[in-house]
């Protein structure tokens, strides 16, 4: 595939985009598969897809592709399954309705909770928090009917690294294009599950999970 830069005008785009090139076993210039929300913030709207494994932010000689072709071509070249991040107990509760006789119904009229470990704890909005509203909802009602194109994963927890600075305050480790900086803002910190959070660990910084 040749070098092409990937046009996007939202966060759910932005996320596609790199689940797609994740998949295919590609990472960022630093080696690591993270979302980076922070550039999207910042606003980028492109992003360089390589050949040689490597994400990065767009240059002015490869040529351009609107998402939507993008997704169309990847699908073409056999990538069709859809993939959504969900919480544990979200996962737990799209199994639950996938064994009921009318999972759609039972979701609507909350059925499938009676009876069980879910009718005291279950919230009829569980599934529906967040982000997941906006980027599942309509994937779980395709899910429901028997696409099998749709696939759900569990989020990995996600962890960051911290430290006191010289004036007291708590910063927080980010990547600038792939060279380690800090911010004040927690919501810009680099990201990542534990094993790759604790390769760029020193004695100067202390994990605290995301929640």
């Amino acid at each position: 595939m040749k070098e092409i830069v990937v046009d996007v005008t939202t966060l759910k785009q932005w996320k596609s985009t790199l689940d797609v090139w994740f998949k295919q076993g590609h990472t960022w210039l630093s080696g690591e598969k993270d979302y980076h929300e922070e550039y999207f913030d910042y606003g980028e709207r492109k992003l360089l897809l390589t050949v040689d494994n490597d994400i990065q932010m767009p240059s002015d000689y490869a040529p351009y592709i609107e998402y939507s072709d993008f997704m169309s071509q990847q699908q073409k070249e056999g990538n069709k399954v859809e993939v959504h991040y969900v919480t544990q107990e979200q996962y737990d509760i799209i199994n639950r309705l996938t064994d009921e006789a009318y999972p759609s119904l039972a979701l609507t009229m909350n059925t499938f909770a009676y009876g069980s470990d879910y009718e005291e704890k279950f919230d009829p909005h569980v599934l529906f928090t967040d982000d997941f509203i906006e980027d599942g909802a309509e994937a779980l009602t395709r899910f429901l009917a028997g696409d099998d194109t749709i696939e759900f994963k569990v989020k990995n927890k996600l962890y960051r690294l911290w430290r006191i600075d010289n004036g007291g305050d708590t910063v927080y480790l980010t990547f600038s294009l792939g060279t380690p900086d800090w911010d004040s803002v927690k919501d810009y910190a680099f990201t990542a599950p534990l094993e790759e959070i604790k390769k760029h660990k020193t004695v100067s910084w202390e994990i605290e999970e995301v929640k």
